[in-house]
């Protein structure tokens, strides 16, 4: 699974995505302030306009509303590209902050230089391109670790994905239920996949966000699951880590009234810290999940236990009854679990009401 120090630490990414707006200066500024925020990774979209969209595609709503309504989606993406030099920059300047570099890959292209040229370990397939048989056959999970965001799919179309860039059939899809056929191949991907659950809109209405997916697909697919969060707001996350989620992904600008199609959607450092500090708050309270004494009980288990006691005045040789038995703080003494040994038993000395008896 894809994870820091901790095992069980949840991977945050801050999404960059095309928020440099073209301007390599402002990635770097964005890399600067998600590690102040506590990200674990930033994450690019790696794609040639050429490539990802024709002349005339149509913009996204979303897209319209937060760019310019007289571009062509091909020109919007014309002037978000990044230059292939820029990546080796923007790939350097990352690991001098130590904080993982990640890119989305739109073409076979973009998934030769990301793994061969820029050798990154880790790359993301966007919900896009999730039905795309071009890019998935390409992508070999022995060269690099995979995130396959799932926003506008069925899981049948997931597991249809995940069989092709796995090379095998691991999953069948039979009376509406997912079935693992393939378990030994299950196991050799388990480290190198992880699903994200995620709806695209931007933003996307709670109503949407459809957050008991994550569970589902956890147990639907025996896979690391995470969440790509395109909602409002820093709540979301939190929901999805508590569902099982170990990736949380979310959009990230330096300012949201900046010009550019994502920003919106997107939080601001301050935000972003905030929804880590809570990540990472979530982690601390789960702990590790076994019942036991915690440290900071000890100083309070006399306190609020109790202890065997006289109720009554027992003299010596007298036996002990429930009647002259009873339990009262502190719990220094004799469990009152044990009071049923004492029972029809001769008391060796005189106790007197409240004094804790021993034997």
């Amino acid at each position: 699974m894809m994870s820091s120090k901790r095992k069980d630490k949840i991977y945050v990414i801050a999404e960059i995505g095309v928020n440099h707006n073209g301007k390599i200066s402002l990635a770097k500024k964005l890399i600067q302030s998600a590690k102040k925020a506590g990200a674990d990774a930033v994450k690019f979209q790696n794609f040639s306009a050429d490539n990802l969209a024709t002349q005339s595609a149509r913009k996204a709503p979303y897209q319209i509303k937060n760019t310019k309504n007289n571009e062509s989606q091909y020109l919007m993406l014309k002037n978000l590209e990044l230059k292939r030099q820029d990546y080796f920059k923007l790939k350097n300047f990352s690991k001098k902050f130590k904080i993982d570099f990640i890119s989305s890959v739109f073409d076979q292209e973009s998934i030769f230089f990301l793994i061969k040229k820029l050798k990154i370990k880790k790359i993301k397939i966007p919900s896009g391109e999730l039905t795309n048989f071009l890019i998935l056959k390409e992508l070999n999970l022995k060269n690099c670790q995979i995130l396959l965001s799932t926003g506008m799919s069925n899981i049948k179309e997931i597991i249809s994905a995940i069989n092709i860039i796995s090379k095998s059939i691991i999953y069948k899809f039979k009376k509406n239920k997912v079935k693992v056929v393939n378990y030994k191949m299950l196991k050799k991907i388990k480290k190198k996949l992880t699903v994200l659950h995620c709806v695209t809109d931007y933003p996307v209405d709670d109503k949407y966000a459809n957050l008991k997916c994550i569970g589902n697909l956890s147990k639907q697919l025996k896979i690391n699951i995470g969440y790509s969060d395109h909602t409002k707001g820093i709540i979301a996350p939190l929901i999805a880590a508590s569902k099982g989620a170990r990736v949380i992904e979310k959009h990230f600008t330096l300012n949201k009234k900046m010009k550019g199609p994502d920003h919106k959607a997107s939080l601001e450092p301050r935000e972003f810290k905030e929804m880590v500090k809570n990540l990472r708050d979530y982690e601390l309270m789960c702990g590790d999940g076994e019942k036991k004494i915690q440290k900071c009980e000890l100083k309070n288990i006399n306190i609020a236990r109790k202890s065997i006691v006289a109720k009554l005045l027992i003299k010596k040789n007298e036996k002990f009854t429930y009647r002259n038995l009873t339990a009262k703080r502190p719990g220094d003494g004799l469990n009152p679990m044990i009071i049923e040994n004492l029972i029809n038993k001769k008391s060796k000395k005189t106790f007197y009401p409240d004094e804790q008896i021993k034997i």
